[in-house]
């Protein structure tokens, strides 16, 4: 059978890989990039705005050195003699001199004097919104006090110097008044809200972020001048540089990925590349082809792996000729049972039908087909009920899967009337299946046959119509005479009517010898069989599921009785279908069981006004499909019964039917359907060659060939040296590499010893068990013959030979000496780099299944089958003959470590 295709995989070996070494190489680079980016980005703001902050501190500086000039230069105006000397005159100063200052100082709108007087504003300086007022002091050439310089200067002007300041494309210098408002710088430049101070700040304005160094501007006085000067610049200007840093950062990236993606994916091509071949080789051999091989030329381990696949595929193509081989056969074997049992069937004078559990026949020997065949229609495939009578067919059917289900003998002896006359009997025995459920069904026929006395009694209804004529003859005499001669005298008419009588009673005697012929005729070839008549009523109350019935419990001990099973039952059922029509409806029809010294009457009562007609009765149809109907005394004497009806208690009509009681009871003992584990009593391959099995050449006898022994036993307990004896002991023999069918050893021991409940716990035997069971130095005997000199096989075998060697001690018998192989130690150097040598773990990892687990034959059988899975492991090993397997496991030395423990 060709095996499924495998589900579809969601990735591949190549891209799990090429996703490791991008894992590897670019993840931690490109988690550093995020790092940097999202930390670094708040340290390169900071350090950036306090840049722009110290650039602010130095504008400010700037405009407060202009200031200082102007003030100088004002000073300087007020300390010139001819303008001290003029003022003092003319309190005013002296021609020209105004629009020269305002020449020299492009700053200043307006000079003038104002006079000396009480009360007059302070020298120094003032601002007043964007106008900066310097008042400086005049004095008299004898150094008296004669007027003050007043120098207005407009802040305007000095936007040619903040020109040269400016920021980035973006950003600008901005000079602010007191109160926030813009004295200087561009428009669309927004000024951050104040308070402002030295140092920078961060606002949002028209929907951005911006970030503006500020600085206060001095003048020189006490008092603060409430000018600021602020280098404001969008923050994307500002992480301009370093966005572009982050940007070749991850170019660099995405070229470091494509690098490692190609270089990742060329290394992943090289390794997957031969696990592709590998892959493909193994559809080959799985599909295809067991004779193809795998090449890989790594010299790795991948190499290896193809190699031992070769070998793997050339074990299993081994094994598969070696099936093959056993196939053919197996093969040839069944084609001669087959030919036998054709053979045997064809040549039966018996008809055998076989059908599946739906009823369809599945084979029909030649003379099954002779009887049942009607028509051009092939009857295999056809079901039963088209074959034989429907209901009769159903009715047997449902009596055998009963007595299945009972645990009891599935077979049943069948009746079935045929269309062209005369009957057919036989049994019907359920067909178990491999699992030991039931699977089909098996008819086994004869045709009918009449026995001496059906004989004479068919030899009687033969001469009937001549023993009949001459009474009838005579008596047609005596009437005519008695016609013709009315006026006979009384005494002669005496004589003839008394000669009548006699010829009358002599017809009455031969008519009752033919109905009694009849009768045996009628009922002699249906089957009679021991009943039940208790599951006989039973059976019949099911078939009249709408009847109002109540079946009462019998105080007496009811016997069996003989009875064509489905007739009676299928009248049974029709008397209460006819019973139950003349019931008011509101009271049941009462049945009961009576026992009497020969028979056994099944009581059917009504409780009814009026009397039942036998008449009636008798003439009930009894109807089955497939049969003619019959009517319901026909039905009952062909089952040598008898009908009656009679008035019972408080007038109720009672319908009795009576049946002769068995002669014998049959005594059948609850048993299953199928024997498990049948053991087979032929192996063929006791007439092929042996080897040698003593002496020097044992040795070197290959494990394929040993014949061995393979043991088990279950004990008390652990320690035989404290008390604990064998309980169980079981053998299987292997023989040509194989387990020998029906070869085995299996015993309970009486241990002379309670079981622990501990134990009892483990392997499920128990004191009762083992109570009648022969002692250990009764076995010891058949078990060394039974070994012979085969190589003895055991899991941790140390265990058993001990209790073996102490059983046999004590009853002096001789030690077992034969060669011992430990499926332990074996299991142990095959595979020592995997966890788990008990006899469960080698199981499951060498696939071989326990049946029986903590039985002795049980484990002995599946630890027969693990030595034979060891076997190609060891040769795998260079581990081939019993001298090699017995220096692999150091038999000696393990065997006394071992039995030291105990």
């Amino acid at each position: 059978m060709t095996p499924p295709a495998p589900a579809p995989r969601r990735t591949g070996v190549r891209r799990r890989m090429v996703a490791a070494f991008l894992g590897l190489a670019v993840v931690p680079f490109a988690a550093a990039l995020s790092i940097l980016f999202f930390v670094a980005r708040y340290d390169v703001v900071e350090v950036r705005a306090g840049a722009l902050a110290r650039q602010a501190g130095m504008l400010a500086e700037l405009l407060a050195s202009r200031i200082s000039s102007l003030t100088q230069a004002a000073a300087g105006v007020a300390g010139v003699p001819e303008v001290r000397a003029h003022v003092t005159r003319a309190r005013e100063l002296p021609p020209g001199w105004a629009s020269t200052v305002r020449r020299v100082l492009p700053e200043v709108r307006r000079v003038w004097v104002e006079p000396a007087q009480p009360g007059m504003e302070e020298p120094g300086l003032r601002v007043s919104g964007a106008l900066l007022h310097i008042r400086v002091p005049v004095f008299t050439l004898g150094g008296d006090p004669a007027a003050t310089l007043v120098v207005e200067a407009g802040l305007d002007r000095l936007q040619h110097d903040l020109e040269w300041f400016r920021v980035g494309e973006n950003g600008e210098a901005v000079w602010l008044g007191p109160n926030g408002e813009r004295l200087a710088g561009t428009d669309e430049v927004p000024v951050p809200p104040p308070p402002l101070g030295k140092g920078w700040t961060r606002f949002e304005a028209k929907g951005h972020t911006y970030v503006a160094g500020t600085a206060p501007v001095p003048i020189g006085t006490p008092e603060p001048s409430g000018w600021t000067v602020a280098l404001v610049q969008p923050i994307s200007a500002l992480l301009a540089p370093f966005y572009r840093v982050v940007g070749q950062l991850a170019l660099l990236l995405v070229i470091l990925a494509a690098a490692v993606l190609a270089l990742a994916w060329r290394m992943a091509d090289s390794f997957v590349r031969p696990l592709l071949r590998i892959r493909d080789g193994a559809e080959i051999v799985s599909r295809v082809n067991l004779g193809h091989r795998i090449e890989v030329d790594t010299g790795d381990e991948l190499q290896d792996l193809a190699e031992a696949f070769n070998r793997m595929a050339e074990s299993l193509s081994r094994s598969y000729r070696e099936l093959e081989n056993r196939v053919a056969d197996t093969t040839r074997v069944l084609q001669e049972e087959r030919n036998r049992l054709a053979t045997v069937l064809r040549t039966m004078r018996e008809g055998v039908v076989l059908a599946n559990l739906a009823g369809e026949v599945v084979l029909m020997n030649p003379r099954a087909r002779a009887v049942l065949e009607s028509g051009p229609e092939s009857p295999i495939g056809a079901p039963l009920s088209r074959l034989l009578p429907e209901d009769r067919t159903a009715f047997y059917v449902r009596r055998v899967r009963r007595r299945w289900d009972e645990g009891k003998e599935a077979q049943e002896e069948v009746v079935f009337p045929l269309e062209r006359g005369g009957l057919l009997r036989g049994t019907l025995a359920g067909v178990p299946g491999p699992g030991g459920e039931l699977a089909g069904f098996l008819l086994v026929f004869r045709e009918a046959h009449l026995s001496p006395e059906e004989h004479r009694a068919d030899e009687t209804l033969m001469q009937m119509p001549e023993l009949l004529k001459g009474p009838v003859a005579t008596s047609q005499a005596l009437l005519e005479a008695l016609d013709r001669h009315p006026a006979m005298k009384p005494a002669q008419r005496e004589r003839f009517l008394h000669a009548l009588a006699e010829e009358a009673t002599r017809m009455a005697e031969r008519i009752r010898a033919a109905e009694e012929a009849a009768a045996l005729l009628a009922g002699a070839r249906w089957e009679m069989v021991p009943a039940d008549p208790r599951n006989l009523l039973e059976e019949a109350v099911g078939l009249v599921p709408g009847a109002y019935v109540n079946l009462r419990d019998s105080d007496q001990t009811v016997p069996r009785v003989l009875v064509e099973p489905f007739l009676w039952v299928a009248s049974l059922a029709a008397a209460l279908r006819w019973l139950s029509e003349r019931t008011t409806g509101w009271s049941p029809v009462d049945v009961s069981l009576e026992v009497s010294d020969e028979a056994v009457l099944t009581v059917l009562r009504i409780a009814s006004g009026g009397s039942l007609s036998s008449e009636d009765l008798e003439q009930v149809g009894v109807a089955a499909k497939g049969e003619p109907p019959l009517p319901l005394g026909e039905a009952v004497r062909r089952n040598r019964g008898e009908l009656w009806i009679r008035t019972g208690d408080e007038g109720a009509q009672e319908v009795c039917f009576g049946l002769e009681r068995a002669t014998r009871r049959l005594e059948e003992e609850p048993r299953p359907g199928i024997l498990d584990d049948q053991p087979e009593f032929y192996d063929f391959d006791l007439f092929l060659p042996r080897p040698a099995l003593e002496g020097p050449e044992l040795l070197g006898t290959p494990l394929r060939d040993l014949e061995a022994v393979v043991l088990d036993t279950e004990t008390t307990g652990l320690e035989p040296s404290k008390g604990d004896r064998i309980i169980s002991l079981s053998a299987v023999k292997i023989r040509g590499g194989k387990v020998v069918a029906g070869s085995q050893f299996h015993t309970l021991v009486n241990p002379g010893r309670p079981i622990p409940a501990a134990s009892s716990e483990f392997h499920g035997l128990r004191d009762e068990d083992v109570a009648d069971a022969p002692p250990l130095a009764e076995v010891l005997p058949k078990f060394h013959a039974f070994v012979g000199s085969a190589v003895l096989v055991a899991h941790n075998a140390a265990f058993d030979k001990k209790f073996l060697d102490m059983g046999a001690r004590e009853a002096g018998l001789p030690l077992l000496e034969n060669p011992v192989l430990d499926t332990l130690f074996l299991s142990y150097g095959v595979h020592k780099d995997l966890e788990g040598h008990n006899l469960d773990a080698i199981a499951e990892r060498l696939g071989v299944t326990i049946e029986g687990r903590h039985t002795s034959l049980g484990d002995a059988r599946a630890t027969a089958e693990i030595f034979l899975r060891l076997i190609p492991l060891l040769e795998a090993r260079g581990i081939r003959t019993l001298g090699e397997a017995k220096a692999f496991c150091d038999r000696m030395l393990l065997l006394r470590w071992q039995s030291s423990r105990f």
